[in-house]
């Protein structure tokens, strides 16, 4: 099954068809900063599941996020060291981008008491379900 794909410039898939395209669509498309690509594939070329490789040639299944928590219910003034995670992955904490990442493991210290959701995000990684850190008070 021969599937048309127009995919953005990070390379995510925009949105795909079996359908007849034509170089109409095409040429109309790229005005709206698409790129296309035909794949030959009996698989849809989902863009939760797949992504357009750098070179634009293929698709290839995005990559899973495999992090290890130190903790995940450590104590104030605990240290939580968060490991397996690619370089260049962004850092979210309660929906707040806390910076990209510039080497595979996180350290941070635990200041204050409650739960704080952290989610992570890399080009060409799936979609990373939240996590939570539940900071207990003293005595808890």
């Amino acid at each position: 099954m021969t599937w048309h794909i127009f995919y953005n410039s990070d390379k995510k898939i925009v949105w795909s068809t079996t359908s007849n395209i034509d170089s109409n669509v095409i040429t109309e498309q790229a005005n709206e900063g698409l790129s296309y690509l035909s794949k030959d594939t009996d698989n849809a070329p989902s863009p939760d599941i797949y992504w357009v490789n750098s070179g634009g040639t293929d698709i290839e299944e995005m990559t899973t996020f495999a992090p290890s928590f130190s903790s995940k219910t450590p104590a104030i003034d605990d240290t939580v060291t968060i490991t397996g995670l690619p370089s260049g992955t962004e850092v979210f904490v309660d929906n707040v981008s806390k910076g990209t990442m510039n080497s595979t493991s996180l350290s941070f210290s635990c200041d204050e008491p409650g739960k704080y959701k952290i989610q992570f995000s890399k080009l060409g990684y799936k979609y990373h379900s939240p996590e939570y850190i539940n900071v207990k008070r003293y005595g808890e």
